[in-house]
């Protein structure tokens, strides 16, 4: 293969739909992975690389902090031309406190689209939302809606963030405010996607979110095993569980030309589950 390939950067590389999407696009990317745990990148950039893949990057660190997303970025971009953004951190109710959501789903987020925009020429970011969102965004909430959208990277935003959190805690939800802090975060992901969408085009560039349902990933199967909310999710879905392949390759064409007419918008991929969800809901109502 020639050296000239454009450069995908993926976070979260180590996590389920990370390593998938890594082993998809390594057929025609050179590859720059960032997780949050150096021994574990090294493992897989070395897994990748006897596959037959060339990792460029192998960087660890957390992308909540103020200096990592665009350490990483131009670290990708030293690389070669870098074409896309995959951005797959991330945190769910059953591995972290809210606050840790808080910091892995929005934080990071905004900053690793403000560190892209610092930087020159077209390029394509994923972002990898949940279908979590979209129950935030049925059920929408100003105050927090617009503390997430306005002042993601706020100094206070914890502090501002914990009360209008505890508030949509049901009694005997075992996360707390964990829930609500990842719905909501997610919802934001969505439309961080739509509100750069136009400005970016000026520039050549798109963003896109995708919402996963439960997926066959550790994450997802912790959920599963951990939350009833999870289980009953699968439950409804028509599919039931994912693949982490069905996100690889949604990945996959979006960053393409194929999908060179798409930017600003989410794609579901749930198996079915939000229409069951509303036909559901409708037959009750």
């Amino acid at each position: 293969m020639s050296d000239n390939r454009p450069v995908i950067l993926i976070t979260g590389a180590c996590g389920g739909m990370g390593q998938a999407c890594a082993r998809l696009l390594g057929h025609r990317y050179r590859l720059a992975l960032t997780d949050m745990d150096q021994a574990r990148l090294d493992i897989l950039a070395d897994t990748l690389a006897d596959e037959g893949h060339e990792v460029l990057v192998r960087i660890a660190g957390d992308m909540g902090d103020i200096t990592v997303p665009a350490t990483i970025v131009r670290a990708a971009r030293a690389e070669g031309r870098l074409a896309g953004v995959v951005h797959a951190a991330g945190l769910s109710p059953a591995l972290a406190p809210w606050d840790k959501i808080l910091m892995a789903n929005l934080v990071a987020t905004e900053r690793l689209l403000q560190a892209i925009e610092t930087e020159d020429g077209p390029l394509v970011a994923v972002l990898i939302a949940s279908i979590a969102g979209h129950g935030a965004l049925a059920d929408p909430r100003p105050d927090i809606d617009r503390l997430f959208d306005e002042a993601p990277l706020s100094t206070d935003l914890l502090q501002r963030a914990a009360p209008l959190l505890q508030q949509m805690v049901r009694v005997g939800d075992r996360y707390g405010a964990g829930s609500p802090a990842y719905n909501y975060s997610k919802a934001a992901v969505i439309r961080m996607c739509e509100r750069r969408a136009a400005a970016w085009a000026r520039v050549g560039r798109r963003i896109v979110s995708i919402s996963p349902g439960t997926m066959r990933t550790p994450m997802g199967v912790k959920e599963a095993a951990d939350n009833p909310a999870a289980r009953a999710a699968i439950v409804a879905t028509p599919f039931g569980m994912g693949s982490v392949l069905h996100i690889a390759n949604a990945v996959d064409f979006l960053l393409s030309e194929r999908a060179g007419f798409i930017t600003g918008t989410d794609l579901r991929i749930d198996g079915g589950l939000v229409p069951a969800i509303r036909q559901t809901r409708a037959a009750e109502g």
